[in-house]
Parts: C-alpha cells; sequence; structure tokens
C-alpha cells in the first residue's frame, strides 16, 4: 500500500515537473529562436532544458531529504523512539528524484530543440 502512494506520488510530481518545464518553453520562445538561428543544435538545446529539469530536481530532493530527516528526528525527541535514516535511503531517495526529473523534463526538452527558429522568433 504504502508503494503505491510513493509511486502516485511520484507520477503527479513527475508531471508537475513536466508541466512546470513546458510553461518554461513557452515563455523562452523567443530566447529558444534566437539560440537556434546562431547556430545552437538541437542537442544543445535538449541538455539546457534537462540541466534546468535536474537542478530543480535535485533542490527539491534535497528539501525532501532535510524533511525526510527532521521528522524522525522530531520522533525520536518526543516519542523517545528510536528512528534510523541510513546514508544509503537518502541517496537511493535523491537518484530516484533526478531519475523522474530527467524521465519527465526529457519531453519539455525535446519540444524546446524541435522548434523551428523562424517560428519561434515570430513568437510574441
Amino acid at each position: 500500500m504504502l508503494g503505491s502512494i510513493a509511486g502516485i506520488s511520484l507520477l503527479v510530481g513527475g508531471i508537475g515537473i513536466m508541466n512546470i518545464m513546458l510553461a518554461s518553453v513557452t515563455e523562452r520562445t523567443r530566447e529558444i529562436g534566437i539560440r537556434r538561428a546562431i547556430g545552437a543544435k538541437q542537442k544543445q538545446i535538449v541538455v539546457q532544458f534537462l540541466i534546468e529539469t535536474t537542478v530543480l530536481t535535485v533542490i527539491g530532493g534535497l528539501i525532501g531529504m532535510a524533511i525526510g530527516i527532521f521528522i524522525p528526528w522530531i520522533i525520536t525527541l518526543i516519542a523517545e523512539m528510536p528512528t534510523v535514516v541510513t546514508a544509503y535511503s537518502m541517496a537511493l531517495s535523491l537518484g530516484i528524484s533526478m531519475s523522474i526529473g530527467i524521465i519527465f523534463g526529457l519531453y519539455p526538452a525535446l519540444r524546446a530543440a524541435r522548434l523551428d527558429p523562424i517560428i519561434a522568433l515570430r513568437h510574441e
């Protein structure tokens, strides 16, 4: 049951990341058009947006890790119940966060890379 809740949370978070990145592509269409017009390759545009997505998800993952460390610490203090947070679980959670960001950020990045420079420059 807990695994299905986590899976649904990851799916919803991934869709949220995709929407944020699609909005970023829409807002920056003109910038993308200028970069493409002066010679930027599609791969460079994809890499730029994947880096932005990864940074966004790493920050979210670090916030989640901080909460994941803080809550067990509070439980240990208040309930006097020992809790254990391992380095492996923190690394795994950060890795999953980055993976979700890359997977769900790939579509907006490809969409940005495929923009026609002429049409992108006309966009307002």
